[in-house]
């Protein structure tokens, strides 16, 4: 119940389900809902903010389009982020990893990257250390420490075995340490 007005906000699974059906109003709703993280999700996954932005916009396109084929059988924001991921990584394999490396390292200091307690230096030294990440050991990390699903959670996300989100969760976090490290070295 909202406001003591007596009427309750439909699920997520219930908009989903009127937005297969059709319903922008429902999109709108789910749109207000959700904005804020799926743009986060993709400007960690992307490192600049123009195209997280754009590929925000496409995901809710997806969502209008794809809308009908949400089963139910997991989470709504189990199935919105890897709608959301599958798009990113379209758009990351689609460009020359050059030229990724140059946008990322060049980074972004939009507040949605930053982390609470890190001073500007630390916070764009780990934006520079998850960009030199390979796209899977960074999609692990971003979808468990900055999204904060739980390991099952990415595994259907990702569509791979917990056990394998768990390995590359550690290696992911091991490397990010090393790079961290040695860009810390050649300050």
């Amino acid at each position: 119940m909202q406001g003591g007005t007596g009427v309750s906000s439909p699920s997520d699974h219930e908009l989903i389900r009127r937005v297969g059906a059709g319903d922008l109003d429902a999109l709108g709703t789910l749109f207000s809902r959700h904005y804020r993280h799926v743009y986060a999700l993709c400007l960690r996954l992307t490192g600049d903010s123009a195209t997280a932005e754009d590929l925000t916009q496409e995901s809710f396109l997806r969502i209008l389009r794809f809308g009908g084929s949400f089963d139910g059988r997991s989470k709504f924001t189990t199935w919105l982020y890897r709608l959301v991921r599958n798009r990113c990584l379209d758009h990351i394999s689609g460009r020359r990893r050059d030229e990724r490396n140059v946008e990322l390292l060049a980074g972004s200091t939009d507040s949605a990257t930053q982390q609470p307690d890190c001073d500007n230096e630390r916070r764009e030294l780990i934006h520079v250390a998850l960009s030199r990440l390979s796209p899977d050991k960074r999609e692990v990390l971003v979808l468990s420490r900055f999204e904060n699903l739980r390991y099952q959670e990415i595994a259907e996300v990702c569509d791979i075995s917990v056990g394998n989100v768990k390995a590359r969760a550690h290696r992911a976090m091991k490397e990010l340490r090393r790079i961290v490290h040695d860009l810390e070295s050649n300050l």
